[in-house]
């Protein structure tokens, strides 16, 4: 099942009172990208645009992904037990490491999330 993520992208720009030419200039990217993004079906965008758009619309990309299938009313495919899916890009993307760089990555983000609390 596929979700639009310029759905939701369109509707927080225009939540936010921006034109697709002000998201663009805030993103840094071209306005020709922002209007095929928000206008097609066409999902072909990479993670770092998306967190161009997510910092320039003052949210988080997970935030933008997880809304964008609650609009939908569906759950991710490979969501399981209610796991929201940053964590599991997260997970999958430490699994794909040998065991001691995972274990030290690990680390830093546990003193990292403590720094934060």
């Amino acid at each position: 099942m596929n979700i639009n993520l310029g759905e939701e992208i369109s509707r927080r720009r225009r939540e936010q009172k921006l034109t697709q030419e002000d998201l663009a200039e805030l993103s840094d990217l071209s306005v020709n990208f922002i209007s095929r993004l928000e206008r097609t079906k066409d999902q072909n965008i990479s993670i770092q645009k998306l967190d161009s758009i997510a910092r320039a619309l003052n949210t988080s990309t997970p935030d933008i992904i997880n809304n964008a299938y609650s609009a939908k009313n569906i759950k991710p495919e490979n969501h399981v037990n209610n796991t929201p899916i940053f964590i599991q890009k997260v997970t999958n993307e430490l699994r794909k490491l040998p065991d001691d760089q995972a274990e030290r990555v690990c680390k830093s983000l546990i003193v990292l999330l403590k720094e934060m609390n």
